[in-house]
């Protein structure tokens, strides 16, 4: 069983503790959530939903909902064109007459109005649902207590009785698109993106982080600050914001900062100076529509160039695209040992869905080991911070250790840290740099990407495949969020493979292996220009495989991709 429900309203109205309460509801019911929020960046904004998908067996997200709750007139009207027919609409009596008043019929959807006077519109229409999908009295007296415990003890009680009421006397006229919601499995628990990434890095002793509030980053700096254990700074701005995480990094702190491109803009000088002064930092970019301010609260997926090039000269770096709830926190941890083991800036590039998106974790994961790299702790009396070694890492050492002092500078060095413009010395650094991400998945064990396929129509469980075992002639390639709605649709179209990219840079060549009998490649992302497409095919010389087709799905409507975007493939 699955189901979509939505619930609008403007900004100020409770649209998200009703959505909240809804999510919560399920998860605890052990369904898997999904979940896809749109607002808009005017405080007072008029368009702004709350979906929220749930399902016995997946998770992805579709554009089209089974139940509409709408908080006021405006945001009625515009998700109706999104309700399906025979959905349900749960509205405010008044909003259905405003909405008739302009010639709006309804024939097509089953209506619950009730005239409110309260202003608690969002209590009654949450217990109309609540009576509607049998939800227990107990669970669903338990979530609005919690909602309305920061309020005073009489909202409480009196948003209680709503529901006592409601469920006591309103007649339901209206048939449910589901069977009666029941307990399926064990709860699962329900977070959100950014909250899993700021557990991950914190599990994995992450010791410093700053941030200046950048949606829709902001949130991973109050999550952070939550868990009571890692020094921060809310800077003045993104400038002063990476240069003291460098500053913490050089005394051997794990560090990270988190931003969105106009804030990542304004550390490009740090970004060069920890390549040169071989300094780890963990970078999160966090995607949203652009350019310049753009549309700050929407989704879109166009700074991948940016976090491969993020800064003049000519470097390596690793750049990491976590795919599922999961990987935000294994690859938190994973980034900040990356990031210490290969001295140099890990980036993790995120976007609007995975930082504001809810979604149940099917495990409660666990914390890894921490990995600190060549760090000595009792160096030589002539210890060389920037050794030429043969490996390109040099042992480092944290200030104040004997005999471990050294300069980190901006300016090219010999071994010891000391400025110099020696041709020679010049030549063995730029090498020595290049070096420490030579053969990077044969030193760390892994695969760059994770693929899927079904093996017939009768079998649609999804295989994650060891390389070189797909058989689909056509593959779709995307990365980050997108992922969840590509394995749904790969599920039920067995003729498509599914490749999905997780380690962006360096980029893992073994995939050319496996597109090279392929007849297509259709890469899907949420951007104009098809960066990824670009970057993998001229990285892998797609475009001299013989017979390999190569085509694309773009989005860049502010939206993620949903099912019925990836519908078009069939055509």
């Amino acid at each position: 069983m699955r189901g979509v429900i939505r619930v609008c309203g403007a900004a100020g109205l409770g649209m998200n503790s009703t959505a909240d309460i809804i999510a919560d509801i399920f998860a605890e019911l052990g369904y898997l959530v999904n979940t896809d929020i749109e607002y808009q960046s005017l405080i007072k904004g008029w368009v702004n939903y709350f979906d929220i998908f749930f399902s016995d067996e997946s998770k992805y997200i579709s554009k089209y909902h089974d139940i509409l709750l709408a908080l006021d007139t405006p945001n009625l009207k515009h998700s109706l064109s999104f309700l399906k027919s025979g959905g349900i609409v749960i509205t405010n009596s008044k909003n259905i007459s405003k909405l008739e008043a302009q010639g709006q019929a309804f024939d097509e959807y089953q209506v619950l109005s009730l005239d409110i006077e309260d202003k608690y519109d969002n209590t009654y229409l949450i217990s109309i649902l609540g009576k509607l999908l049998n939800f227990e009295t107990a669970l669903l007296d338990a979530k609005i207590e919690k909602i309305f415990a920061k309020k005073w003890p009489e909202a409480v009680a009196h948003n209680l009785d709503i529901r006592k009421n409601i469920y006591e006397s309103c007649e339901l006229s209206v048939t449910s698109p589901f069977p009666k919601i029941i307990q399926i499995w064990p709860a699962k628990a329900l977070t959100y993106w950014n909250k899993v990434l700021a557990d991950g890095a914190t599990a994995s002793k992450l010791e410093y982080y700053s941030a200046y509030p950048m949606t829709p980053a902001s949130t991973i700096l109050s999550e952070i600050i939550k868990w009571k254990k890692v020094q921060y700074l809310q800077a003045e701005d993104e400038i002063s914001v990476v240069m003291s995480a460098l500053g913490a990094s050089f005394a051997g702190k794990r560090s990270m900062v988190g931003t969105s491109w106009g804030g990542f803009a304004l550390m490009v000088e740090g970004i060069s100076f920890a390549i040169q002064s071989e300094i780890p930092l963990v970078m999160v970019l966090s995607q949203r529509a652009g350019p310049s301010t753009g549309t700050p609260t929407f989704h879109e997926q166009g700074d991948l160039n940016l976090a491969l090039n993020p800064s003049f000269w000519d470097f390596e770096h690793i750049v990491i695209a976590p795919s599922s709830l999961e990987d935000w926190y294994y690859l938190a941890w994973e980034a900040l040992n990356l990031a210490q083991k290969y001295q140099t800036i890990v980036i993790l590039l995120t976007d609007k869905q995975y930082a504001d998106g809810k979604a149940t974790l099917a495990e409660i994961p666990q914390a890894a080991s921490v990995q600190r790299g060549k760090l000595e702790t009792t160096p030589a009396k002539d210890s060389k911070r920037y050794a030429l070694t043969e490996d390109g890492i040099s042992p480092y050492t944290i200030p104040g250790t004997p005999d471990g002092d050294f300069i980190a500078t901006s300016y090219e060095h010999d071994e010891y840290g000391a400025t110099t413009e020696e041709t020679d010395m010049k030549k063995a650094m730029t090498e020595k740099r290049w070096k420490k991400l030579e053969n990077f998945y044969e030193k760390e064990g892994i695969c760059g990407y994770e693929m899927f396929w079904v093996s017939s129509p009768h079998n649609t469980s999804l295989n994650s495949l060891l390389p070189g075992e797909m058989k689909q002639q056509k593959v779709i390639i995307t990365t980050s969020y997108t992922s969840y709605t590509a394995k749904e649709f790969v599920k039920n179209n067995p003729e498509f493979g599914l490749i999905i990219i997780k380690y962006l840079k360096p980029l893992d060549r073994r995939l050319r292996d496996e597109l090279i009998w392929k007849s297509e490649v259709i890469f899907v992302e949420s951007n104009y220009s098809g960066q990824l497409e670009k970057y993998i095919t001229q990285e892998l010389w797609l475009a001299y495989i013989d017979g390999l087709k190569i085509s694309n799905l773009r989005k860049y409507d502010l939206y993620p991709f949903y099912y019925k975007d990836f519908e078009t493939l069939k055509i």
